[in-house]
């Protein structure tokens, strides 16, 4: 059984900084506050994720099921219309953060040396160990995923 969307009333848009390369990003407003808490205690713990500004960005958020069965229409690289009605981006309580990317790859590419670089950066390891203290869990398969499990989607 797949999520029910969020409807815009139940979005909140990111501040300037909080979409990587200036992308304009949606979460639901109890992810946004707990996302902001995690952000801050990272930087302030950690000096290595505080010295570059993309770490823990966000480059995907909410999408809705029409955008995300769009976008598998043209980039023909999903499992037929799964991942288009079954995405977690639907609820507003999943994103994608940037963890890091290893040279030549980009922040969500999948490729095995990708992901093997990202589990090595800071804000990864940050992530796995502390990710939890503010209600967000990772889907291990892609380093920079992470869900808020703070409220029913």
């Amino acid at each position: 059984v797949c999520p029910r969307a969020a409807n815009a009333f139940q979005l909140d848009s990111g501040r300037p900084g909080e979409g990587y390369g200036g992308k304009h990003v949606q979460l639901r407003p109890r992810a946004f506050a707990a996302y902001r808490e995690m952000v801050a205690a990272a930087k302030r713990e950690d000096p290595e994720i505080a010295a570059d500004p993309r770490n823990l960005t966000i480059f995907s958020a909410f999408r809705s099921p029409d955008y995300d069965a769009a976008r598998c229409a043209r980039d023909k690289n999903c499992n037929g219309i799964v991942r288009a009605r079954c995405s977690p981006h639907r609820t507003g309580l999943a994103m994608d953060l940037y963890v890091g990317q290893a040279p030549g790859y980009g922040p969500d590419s999948s490729a095995d040396p990708n992901r093997r670089h990202m589990t090595r950066t800071a804000a990864y390891r940050w992530l796995l160990a502390n990710a939890h203290r503010f209600g967000f869990v990772n889907y291990p398969f892609e380093p920079w995923h992470w869900e808020w499990t703070g409220e029913d989607p």
